[in-house]
């Protein structure tokens, strides 16, 4: 006969494994959105050579995200909603999920894709507009941040629009930033706070999204670190900060 504690710590090893496989994403070995919107080039070098522990605090929110993101799609065309979106700078193409699996550990070719995946995309009449939801400890996003998105979740959606363009050549002129609260009082009611914007020229998106790009591929080749970029991320975002400003070497290790 099992005991009552065995039942419980079965059910959430399980529950724990089950958790942890959701979040599992497979890294491409590509450039990422997220690696040319950082204010600091040098956090994302650190970041492709050195990993830290991801805390529990970091696992609920990105588990609360996926559940959030999954549970509410806004196209019901499947295929405008986790929009994978690669392309070559290089060759100036587009490339598939496929062809950037495909691609071996050592191939070149990874540090001239720069690809990103866009939540939900959807048409206004005529318009259509790239959706990206993000989930915050902000009860009221609207109020708090003054009815406007933060910068880096801007230049996330502009960089889409430029790969939209490039991929699918579809032309989205606007973005809508979905902020959902995790954080909801049990007396209030649970609704996101939307924001809408007018994106930026494509053109000029692209000119800083290569010319980023180019500086994360040389940093790679050369195995050396770019310059450091004192931002707000140093003083509380930053797991390598200590190793940043104590490390005498450019070098990159590992």
């Amino acid at each position: 006969m099992i005991t009552l504690d065995q039942v419980k710590t079965k059910v959430y090893f399980d529950w724990r494994k089950s958790q942890m496989k959701a979040l599992e994403t497979e890294r491409l070995g590509t450039i990422h959105v997220s690696d040319l919107i950082k204010p600091c080039l040098r956090n994302v070098m650190y970041s492709k050579f050195n990993s830290h522990p991801t805390s529990a605090n970091d696992i609920r929110s990105l588990f609360y995200g996926q559940v959030i993101h999954q549970a509410t799609i806004l196209n019901d065309d499947d295929k405008y909603n986790e929009m994978f979106l690669g392309y070559d700078y290089v060759r100036d193409e587009p490339v598939s999920l496929e062809e950037a699996k495909a691609l071996k550990p050592d191939d070149p070719r990874h540090l001239d894709i720069i690809y990103g995946s866009i939540d939900d995309l959807i048409k206004v009449e005529d318009e259509w507009v790239i959706c990206d939801k993000k989930t915050t400890g902000a009860i009221d996003y609207f109020s708090k941040y003054n009815s406007k998105p933060s910068d880096s979740h801007r230049d996330q959606i502009n960089r889409y629009r430029v790969l939209l363009d490039k991929c699918y050549n579809i032309n989205a002129k606007f973005g809508a930033v979905v902020y959902i609260s995790n954080n909801v009082p049990k007396d209030k009611v649970d609704k996101p706070s939307i924001l809408p914007f007018k994106l930026e020229a494509i053109e000029k998106t692209l000119q800083d999204m290569v010319e980023k790009a180019k500086i994360i591929k040389e940093s790679y080749t050369q195995k050396i670190l770019p310059e450091r970029t004192f931002c707000y991320m140093c003083d509380t975002f930053c797991p390598y900060a200590t190793k940043c400003f104590t490390d005498e070497s450019d070098k990159i290790e590992g």
